[in-house]
């Protein structure tokens, strides 16, 4: 399972999503926020949210996860298997590969250069925990244009732009063979392919 071997590097902490009616109603909360409801299509009734949850948490190929900063809710993610989703026609994938859906829920911590260095960090855990894994892919919605740069900056390479059932999406992919070993340096995020960026640089 995906969730058991998830062990992001401080200062993120991860923690696996149910479907309590209580995580339906913060996913409800936090996907109708207005720049969210624009680039996930997502702002559902805390029950649907909470069904949602239950589907994804029940997969063997992935989950849905709440990513802590520090102790502060920062993002919901959901990570899943690239041969069994949307994407699955447009690159060649293992059944090994890996992709994920990012939300950043607390605007105030955008800017700050933590969403760089959040992906940064997941994509390195997930080829670590998962070895077997060529390749990590992500496909925002192609008008996200502040996800399309994270992901560049984080070293995952803009693809092509494909038609999905609910969006028009960039497709972004890090093969392994592009990851650079995480720095040493406390309070510091290498991008994945370049040079290291502090943790809170001034975006």
């Amino acid at each position: 399972m995906i969730a058991d071997r998830l062990d992001l590097p401080t200062p993120w902490a991860v923690r696996p999503l149910s479907g309590t009616p209580e995580e339906g109603r913060l996913l409800s909360r936090w996907m109708g926020q207005e720049y969210l409801v624009e680039t996930w299509h997502q702002d559902w009734p805390p029950e649907r949210w909470s069904e949602e949850l239950r589907r994804l948490h029940a997969s063997e190929g992935g989950g849905p996860f709440l990513i802590t900063y520090e102790g502060r809710r920062f993002a919901y993610i959901e990570v899943y298997r690239p041969l069994h989703s949307d994407i699955a026609a447009f690159q060649p994938w293992s059944r090994h590969d890996l992709g994920f859906h990012l939300a950043i829920v607390d605007r105030a911590l955008t800017g700050r250069g933590l969403g760089t260095a959040f992906v940064s960090d997941l994509v390195r855990t997930l080829f670590r925990s998962f070895p077997e894994a060529e390749r990590v892919a992500a496909e925002p919605d192609v008008r996200n244009l502040a996800c399309r740069r994270v992901m560049e900056r984080a070293g995952m390479s803009w693809v092509r732009t494909v038609r999905l059932p609910h969006k028009e999406a960039a497709l972004h992919v890090c093969p392994r063979s592009r990851v650079r070993p995480a720095p040493e340096r406390p309070g510091v995020a290498a991008p994945l392919g370049g040079r290291p960026e502090a943790r809170h640089p001034a975006v």
